[in-house]
């Protein structure tokens, strides 16, 4: 075929399905990560239920928390696993131990996503923090009653902070929370929407997509 019969109207014509195909297909993707890297942008109608942290808080280095035997709490519990997290007054009354019965029926309800989950009660005070035997698998983390102002600038903002769902990511930051009334599918909806898109990235990122 002649340069000429390449560069023709009917040439150009015949290439077009293919060039609208290849456009179709690729701006799902396209769109995806640039609102990936400006979520700023991102139109102000969307599909999460909890309150989105914006930005997102770090968790910070300088917030002391111990285990219930005593030992300081190591931060990087939050890395490499999605963590619920509910923030209460020590000790954990009943809502608090219904409110994490919850958190581990949505964990379960992840079906083999779970295993990327962790489930985690932050208790303030000097009460106990004694679990009932069926919250077994729920991190535990204390913090004294001098925490109290670091807790309110790390979940605020408000003094509304207790009682809540909080989601942590991977990279230890918080990111994510709920009202106290909240219910539990509005936790699982975004926990089943952002571990699907995680995966999306962690493939974009195989294919060089960085």
């Amino acid at each position: 075929m002649s340069a000429a019969a390449v560069g023709s109207p009917e040439g150009r014509r015949s290439r077009r399905p293919l060039w609208a195909m290849i456009a179709i297909f690729a701006l799902p993707v396209v769109a995806a990560w640039f609102y990936y890297f400006n979520p700023e942008l991102l139109p102000a109608t969307r599909v999460n239920r909890g309150e989105l942290m914006e930005p997102v808080r770090p968790w910070p280095s300088d917030l002391r928390l111990t285990n219930p035997d005593g030992s300081p709490f190591d931060a990087a519990a939050f890395r490499d696993r999605w963590t619920l997290l509910t923030v209460s007054r020590a000790p954990c009354g009943a809502d608090c131990e219904h409110r994490l019965a919850d958190l581990r029926q949505i964990r379960l309800a992840l079906g083999e996503s779970r295993y990327l989950v962790e489930r985690m009660a932050l208790l303030a005070g000097d009460g106990s923090v004694a679990l009932a035997e069926g919250l077994a698998g729920t991190r535990l983390a204390r913090a004294d009653a001098a925490s109290a102002p670091s807790l309110q600038a790390l979940f605020g903002p408000g003094p509304d902070i207790w009682d809540r769902v909080y989601i942590v990511d991977p990279f230890g930051n918080l990111m994510m929370r709920y009202a106290a009334d909240a219910p539990p599918k509005d936790v699982l909806k975004d926990m089943e929407r952002l571990l699907k898109a995680s995966k999306n990235w962690i493939k974009g990122a195989q294919y060089g997509h960085r």
